[in-house]
C-alpha cells in the first residue's frame, strides 16, 4: 500500500484571512502572487518573476470558511 502525504504551506492568520477565497502562488515558502484561480494566480507569479518556471511554484487554494455545516 503506497502512502500519500499533502504538504500544507505554512500560513499564518493574517495572510489566511487576506487571501481567504483566492489561490495563492508560493515559491520557498512565501507568497508571490494571488488569483481567484489557478491559472490567474500562476500568471501574476510570472508576471512578477519571470526568471521563475512554472514547475517551481506551488498554488495553494485558501478556504473561504474554516468549516462546512450541513
Amino acid at each position: 500500500m503506497t502512502e500519500i502525504v499533502v504538504k500544507t504551506p505554512k500560513i499564518n492568520s493574517e495572510e489566511y484571512e487576506r487571501y481567504r477565497g483566492k489561490t495563492v502562488a508560493i515559491y520557498k515558502g512565501k507568497i508571490i502572487a494571488e488569483g481567484n484561480n489557478s491559472s490567474e494566480a500562476l500568471q501574476n507569479a510570472l508576471r512578477k518573476k519571470p526568471k521563475l518556471k512554472p514547475e517551481q511554484i506551488e498554488l495553494y487554494y485558501i478556504q473561504i470558511a474554516d468549516e462546512l455545516i450541513l
